[in-house]
């Protein structure tokens, strides 16, 4: 199985690669649906860290423990379905028997940090529980305790950095099969980041990566005019030249491997429409005779009304300056485009 996906820094334009990718026969899309589960915080990446690289007897099991969390908020509930529909409701499934398989084996017990995930209410329930029954029936037996968690579960695992990421493989590669019912080319939006991407191809035996980036005068003034999400900062225009700046200080250390990644800039696909995906066609193994559906999903002409939008909000000239003038090497060259800015 070949995957493809983009990859961005929030509201940069990974959709329409997305969208062009899914115009080709040949091509399952999971839709814009962003499936973070191997960078997210509690996510396969940090399970890596926890059971191989930094390995004790407490994190390791936790991280376990967190992943599965993290597996049960991404299937969804009865207030919103998220992941289980794109799995035939398989996700969960699936997981867990990853989880499973990582597992050398389980015991009932606790730690502090079962405690802790539960919220201070309940770790401080149990202290005073303690405390009264020491200073009344337990007089006499100070070291006893008294048990609130005997249905709590440890993990234990400690595998070797192959076994590792032997067993992600094939759960990826599982749970993309059941998704796509077997294709051969699956485009999966974001399960991967910008950066440090060594690390995450490791998971697939054949990945291949577009990271999309836009003009950060857009940026801003889509959040700040538009959007208004508060993701990202957007009241001060120094704030965000600072956020701009730091998500993308690591395009300065690292390199991206050109066999795995291509970077390219959401403008480009719009207004060098047809070079740029020729060059995204050409790094995707995709073949023009297989592009049956062309601009019915990347639509250029629509896209462009989200570029140069300081020419409707020149209230905003200021701010637009003051981006020009800190973050000069990230603004795209509309003249070189034959477009005037």
């Amino acid at each position: 199985m070949k995957v493809i996906s983009c990859a961005s820094y929030y509201g940069t334009g990974s959709s329409a690669v997305t969208d062009y990718v899914s115009e080709f026969d040949g091509v399952f899309s999971m839709t814009n649906e962003e499936f973070r589960f191997i960078q997210d915080p509690d996510g396969i990446d940090d399970l890596e860290f926890h059971l191989v690289e930094n390995h004790n007897r407490h994190n390791a099991g936790h991280a376990l423990k967190r992943y599965k969390r993290l597996v049960d908020f991404y299937n969804g509930n009865m207030f919103g379905r998220k992941y289980a529909p794109f799995f035939h409701d398989r996700w969960k499934e699936i997981s867990y028997r990853y989880i499973d398989a990582l597992t050398d084996f389980t015991f009932k017990g606790w730690w502090m940090y079962d405690l802790y995930d539960r919220g201070s209410f309940f770790y401080f329930r149990k202290r005073i529980v303690n405390k009264i029954l020491h200073k009344t029936i337990w007089r006499d037996k100070p070291d006893r305790v008294h048990n609130t968690m005997k249905n709590e579960i440890t993990y234990c695992s400690a595998p070797s950095e192959q076994r590792f990421v032997d067993l992600t493989k094939r759960y990826i590669e599982e749970l993309l099969t059941e998704a796509s019912s077997g294709a051969d080319t699956v485009m999966v939006d974001q399960i991967v980041p910008p950066s440090n991407l060594p690390r995450y191809t490791r998971y697939f035996d054949d990945i291949k990566v577009v990271v999309v980036d836009r003009d950060p005068r857009d940026l801003y003034l889509l959040e700040k005019m538009e959007w208004k999400d508060g993701v990202i900062p957007h009241d001060d225009v120094e704030t965000f030249v600072k956020w701009y700046r730091y998500t993308r200080a690591h395009r300065q250390r690292e390199t991206f491997d050109p066999g795995t990644t291509l970077f390219v800039r959401f403008e480009d696909l719009l207004y060098r429409y047809d070079e740029e995906t020729a060059r995204m066609r050409e790094f995707l193994d995709l073949d023009e005779a297989d592009h049956k559906r062309p601009l019915t999903g990347l639509v250029p002409e629509r896209s462009k009304k989200n570029t140069r939008k300081w020419l409707e909000y020149p209230e905003a000239a200021d701010d637009v300056a003051y981006i020009e003038r800190e973050l000069g090497e990230y603004l795209y060259d509309y003249a070189a485009a034959g477009v005037e800015a």
